[in-house]
């Protein structure tokens, strides 16, 4: 029986049961049967086992730590350990050492484009002014040096194709969700006196923790038993003092912050617990135009949704309903949102494919059969 071609994803600060990686690119791939993957990351908390995939750890600690330089050599020793028909790279670090490596392994490379890495570094404040002219630099020159080498390119947002007009070689794959729960006919809030909300995933400024703190504060002084629940990755240390100091023993409030990312099984758990999730981005011009994976998750589990007040955003969310795209500074107006919300027929329309990966599965696995049938 002849081999199975080989594929890599691979990634520098994802972890390897990361969801886009393993749950979503990585299962449709093993669903085929057609390929032997490998998919390389950040060492997990707790490394599942996957039958059918290798997962491969080749980075663990702070993102600081001198070690990262390292991790283009254990990748490329990846490479030439297993020879792949297609590598698929998911962050710009790792293009370089694909590029040289492509020359003499010959493998077809696909560059996951999760990130306009370009616009986080200038608006997502994760680091010092004087730091981001070097980061972007070094942004620019790995996906030049990759640019040439990689065949075909991924985008997981469409805001991608306007805002990155040189790449002309992709296809639009959507971080869509992979995860569903039964279809509850269209309910009301359960819970007026003592609701549950959430904020979960990953935990930094732009995520807009600190606003929905205080709206939930504000909203606590007439629901005493209102509770809170925040719990993820927070990548920021000064970011995780904070909202220790400030919040960690606040009434109605529950801290779950790691500086690790939390399996996806153990976030859906929580979510799932909880009455209503909340998504307070901040509308910064690196996060306005991209629809969140959470809020694809959120509809696709039947939860009920308390958002930014964005009109991309509002136009999904209004479409079933699943929830209020709110101001979360406008604090004054917390009880009649409050009220409206209690008033809302949640879920009259049952989550579509317009929320799920499915279709997003079948565009990705006709990409690889076009791949290596080139080969």
């Amino acid at each position: 029986m002849p081999q199975k071609p080989s594929i890599i994803i691979a990634s520098v600060l994802k972890p390897v049961d990361d969801s886009r990686m393993l749950y979503k690119l990585g299962f449709s791939i093993r669903e085929t049967n057609k390929y032997d993957l490998n998919i390389i990351g950040f060492s997990s908390k707790k490394t599942p086992k996957v039958e059918n995939i290798r997962l491969v750890e080749i980075f663990s600690g702070p993102r600081t730590n001198l070690s990262r330089l390292l991790v283009p050599f254990k990748f490329l020793r990846q490479l030439i350990k297993i020879k792949p028909a297609v590598v698929i790279v998911t962050t710009y670090e790792l293009l370089p050492m694909a590029w040289l490596a492509k020359r003499f392994l010959s493998f077809k490379l696909i560059y996951d484009v999760q990130e306009n890495y370009v616009k986080n570094i200038a608006y997502n404040l994760t680091m010092p002014a004087y730091l981001q002219v070097l980061a972007k630099w070094l942004v620019g020159l790995s996906e030049r040096l990759g640019r040439s080498a990689i065949d075909h390119h991924i985008l997981a947002e469409k805001c991608y194709v306007t805002e990155m007009p040189n790449i002309k070689n992709y296809t639009v794959i959507e971080n869509k969700a992979a995860i569903s729960s039964p279809f509850k006919p269209t309910f009301r809030l359960s819970n007026p006196i003592s609701p549950h909300f959430i904020i979960s995933g990953t935990i930094t400024p732009v995520y807009g923790v600190i606003p929905a703190v205080k709206w939930f504060l504000k909203l606590n002084e007439a629901l005493p038993e209102a509770k809170l629940s925040i719990i993820g990755h927070c990548p920021l240390n000064s970011f995780y003092k904070q909202l220790t100091k400030e919040y960690g023993a606040a009434k109605g409030i529950n801290l779950e912050l790691s500086d690790q990312p939390l399996s996806v099984a153990h976030i859906k758990s929580k979510v799932m617990k909880a009455d209503i999730l909340m998504l307070p981005y901040q509308l910064l011009p690196s996060i306005k135009d991209k629809i969140p994976t959470k809020l694809y998750e959120g509809i696709a589990l039947q939860k009920v949704i308390l958002m930014s007040q964005n009109p991309l955003w509002k136009s999904i969310v209004d479409k079933y309903p699943a929830g209020m795209c709110i101001d979360f500074l406008a604090t004054k107006e917390v009880n009649s949102v409050w009220k409206s919300l209690l008033k809302l027929d949640y879920y009259r329309l049952q989550p579509d494919e317009d929320i799920f990966w499915e279709a997003e599965k079948r565009k990705f696995q006709q990409l690889l059969l076009n791949i290596t049938s080139h080969n």
